[in-house]
């Protein structure tokens, strides 16, 4: 007859929970996992200005686009060929894509934004456009 041993149970949940834990981290380093891209919106006197994050992109892996009054950041790391003759330790680079929707104000001037991509930095600036205050006449 076996007695009931808490610490030993507990021991084999933890074995149980590092086992579960190593398999997802497998899962998502193997998959397309999305990755992180930190936005600061800065709005300042003329103009939107956006900073984000995205190192490790080359510039022709990020698009910008304007889609129904909202800005739209896109950047893929697309994972290059697996070489099975080398025997990983550990591979912690991701690949993955990364998406950002920025709603803007109805004040900007789509046609003049500008974007500049420079050592993992993206920065946007977005003019915005004065636009005067139509009053309605009472009747």
């Amino acid at each position: 007859m076996r007695i009931f041993d808490p610490f030993e149970e507990l021991r084999r949940m933890q074995e149980r929970m590092a086992r579960l834990l190593d398999e997802f981290d497998r899962m998502s380093l193997t998959a397309g996992v999305e990755l992180d891209m930190p936005v600061d919106v800065i709005e300042e006197e003329d103009r939107i200005r956006i900073v984000a994050d995205l190192p490790g992109f080359d510039k022709s892996d990020i698009n910008v686009y304007i889609e129904d009054g909202d800005l739209i950041i896109r950047a893929e790391r697309k994972e290059e060929k697996e070489d099975r003759s080398r025997n990983y330790i550990r591979r912690e680079r991701r690949y993955g894509e990364v998406y950002r929707r920025i709603s803007l104000p109805a004040e900007v001037d789509e046609d003049k934004i500008k974007a500049r991509y420079n050592n993992g930095v993206l920065e946007i600036e977005i003019p915005k456009t004065s636009k005067e205050r139509k009053v309605i006449k009472i009747e």
